[in-house]
């Protein structure tokens, strides 16, 4: 369970790897968070540059991304609706398999190689982060 929680905390903070924040002053108001489709785009442009994807696949891989970021994030507020977590693993799960082999299906094995390590790496980043107490939000 926790694991599942870490790859969907990870998938909902990976659109945010390729910049860093610097951390906001007490007081400040936070940015505004990015339409789903702003984050799908972000995220196939940082995969298209770390995985060196053709425009084609970047054109194939965005809707899929958009569509994983829609229903992650309709989990993510059944959650906070419900306060309840107990379940939901089995659905992101389920979830996450569907496009991962959507996604897999568009990369090369090379590629796809790449991105389960990018996406280790994430979660690898997180762990430290809430090892150090920072969370989700904190960038180092």
């Amino acid at each position: 369970m926790k694991k599942i929680l870490v790859l969907l905390a990870t998938l909902l903070t990976v659109g945010h790897a390729a910049s860093a924040q610097a951390p906001a002053s007490a007081g400040a108001t936070p940015a505004p968070q990015k339409s789903p489709d702003q984050q799908a785009d972000r995220r196939a442009q940082y995969l298209a540059k770390e995985l060196g994807l053709s425009a084609d696949q970047q054109a194939r891989l965005t809707p899929i991304l958009l569509a994983q970021r829609q229903d992650m994030l309709a989990l993510r507020d059944k959650v906070q609706a419900t306060g309840r977590q107990r379940g939901m693993g089995q659905e992101m799960k389920a979830t996450q398999a569907k496009y991962i082999d959507q996604i897999r299906a568009v990369l090369t094995p090379e590629q796809f190689a790449k991105f389960e390590q990018l996406k280790d790496e994430q979660c690898d980043k997180l762990r430290e982060r809430r090892a150090n107490g920072q969370g989700l939000g904190a960038r180092q």
